[in-house]
Parts: structure tokens; sequence; C-alpha cells
């Protein structure tokens, strides 16, 4: 059916003059603010993990403290960030290192000099035995006892009693506990003659622990607890003589413990907050606790800022 342009024109006055006409339009106007509002706060909400950056810049929080951290997956988190319990070794080169004693690897050696195959395999394996009771047995770490049949491996007359106290690793339990990823380690273990022909062995190891608090410690996230991480290096020279290990060049060194603290014979690490201002007050430059190819200063308990652990 066809609409005459006369009744037409009196349909669109007739609506013009309606009195709900006005209403029915606030209440359409109302409803495209209320869409509008809310894609905007969508918007808002999906950029405020990346919020840090403005806080960074205008200086409103410190860099160690996480701005909406939940916005962010955590292998993405700033350095200066806290590690998580979930993420105990992000931005750590000591992720894929082996766990424990497996990452301290006794090569296989050719029969030298006066020392057959078997030989020399026993004297590195006791200066893996050395090794692991001074850094890894958790009874020491944790429990305070002597790792005395590792240190029996040592002749007294070959090292200092400070010596001797510094090739041991340990926590104070009532401070920290060992995350259950457990400790990581890397490093070196060779052999060669002396001119005198006795067996000389070179160990150049690190270990990297991440901690957790034992007190009502810091959560990153919801239920999700801070770690911390310390790296403790050891490189030293031993000689094979009487059956006995002979501690001969020895150089230590630790980082991310606060070297503020007393000397209880604990380390004591550094969460974020502690680590950025150990970076912030260090008088010298950080020190690369990963570079393979450094030597380190001789002596023990070398305490430094490092770049990261």
């Amino acid at each position: 059916m066809s609409i005459e342009p006369a009744d037409y024109v009196a349909r669109l006055r007739a609506q013009a003059n309606d009195p709900g006409r006005e209403e029915a339009l606030r209440r359409d106007r109302t409803v495209r603010r209320r869409r509008i509002a809310l894609a905007a706060g969508a918007g808002v909400l999906l950029l405020g993990g990346f919020g840090f950056w403005l806080a960074d810049v205008t200086g409103e929080r410190p860099p160690y403290e996480p701005y909406a951290p939940e916005m962010l997956y955590e292998a993405s988190w700033p350095r200066e960030w806290p590690y998580s319990e979930n993420m105990p070794f992000r931005d750590s080169p000591a992720f894929d290192w082996e766990a424990g004693a497996d990452g301290i690897y006794v090569p296989q050696p050719m029969p030298s000099g006066e020392f057959t195959r078997e030989e020399i395999t026993a004297v590195l394996d006791d200066v893996k035995t050395l090794l692991v009771g001074t850094n890894l047995s958790e009874e020491t770490l944790f429990g305070g006892s002597e790792p005395a049949a590792a240190l029996a491996l040592l002749d007294p007359r070959g090292a200092g009693a400070a010596v001797r106290k510094d090739l041991v690793t340990r926590f104070d339990p009532d401070e920290v506990y060992l995350h259950e990823t457990g400790i990581r380690t890397r490093g070196t273990l060779t052999h060669e003659l002396s001119a005198a022909g006795e067996l000389v062995v070179r160990a150049d190891y690190s270990f990297v622990y991440p901690l957790v608090s034992a007190s009502a410690g810091r959560e990153v996230l919801p239920g999700v607890p801070e770690v911390a991480r310390i790296s403790v290096r050891r490189q030293l020279t031993v000689t094979s003589r009487g059956g006995k290990l002979v501690l001969g060049a020895y150089a230590s060194e630790v980082g991310n413990h606060d070297c503020s603290a007393p000397r209880d014979g604990y380390l004591h690490p550094l969460f974020a907050e502690g680590r950025w201002k150990a970076a912030r007050a260090a008088e010298g430059p950080l020190v690369d606790p990963y570079g393979e190819k450094r030597v380190l200063p001789s002596g023990p308990g070398h305490c430094v800022t490092p770049t990261g652990t």
C-alpha cells in the first residue's frame, strides 16, 4: 500500500510533537555514553600493566616495586622487579644449568706420568666430594653441621683455618630456606702434572641458590612469595699428596650477599629492594659473576655487587 505525501508529512509532524520523544532521545544518548565509557575503561585496563614505565619516569614508584604485575607475563617483567617462586631463575644465566652435584662433571682422564686412570679419577672424585660437601649439602647449608667427611680430605697443613672456614657455604635457617627448584651449578674441573710429577687439580665452580624468606616475607603476587638469589664462586687448586688434597691457590666471591651484615658465618641474601639499593650505593663497577674466564682476586670471601644472579 502506497503512502500519500500529505499523509507522510502529517506523520512526521505527529512524531515531532509527541511529548515522549525527548525522553526517548535522552535515554538513547545515555546508553551510547555508557557504551563509550565502558570501551574506554577496557582500553585503560589493557594498558595498565605498562603503567610502570610512566611511574618510573615520573619518579612516583621505585623501580623494584611492581606495578600491576598480574597484567604482565612474568617472564617479561623488568629485571628490577622481584623474583618469585613461580620463576625463581627469571633473567638468570643459571636457568638451564645442571641441578646440584650433577653440575660438577668429572672428566674421564688418561693415564699421566706415574698415575693410572683409576688413581686420577679417585683424586678428581675427592675434589668433587669436597665441593659437594661444602656447598651443596643441605645439612651443612641449613643444618649447621660441619662437613667433616669433606674437610677430612684436606691436608690441614695446606689450608689455614680462615680458608677452611670460607670453603663452607651456610645460611641462617631462621632467615631463609632453599626453594624447591634447588641449587644450580656450573664450572670446570681440570688436572695436570706439576714439574715435580705431582697431580694438580684446578676447580672453578659457581653455585646459585634461590632462597625464600623463612618469616612472613613479601608476596610478589597473591600467595606467591619473593625469591632472592645468591651466587657463590670458588676457584681453588689442590695437589694430591700422600692420599690427601693439599690446598694451594684459593679465591672465592659472593654476589648479592649483604656485605654490611655481621660476619656470623652465614650468607644473607638481598631481596629486590635491597639489591636495588646496593647497586645504587656501589662505589665501583658492578661485577658479572658469570664471566667464565674471569680470574678472581686471591683470597677468601670477596663480597661484590653483581650485575645479576
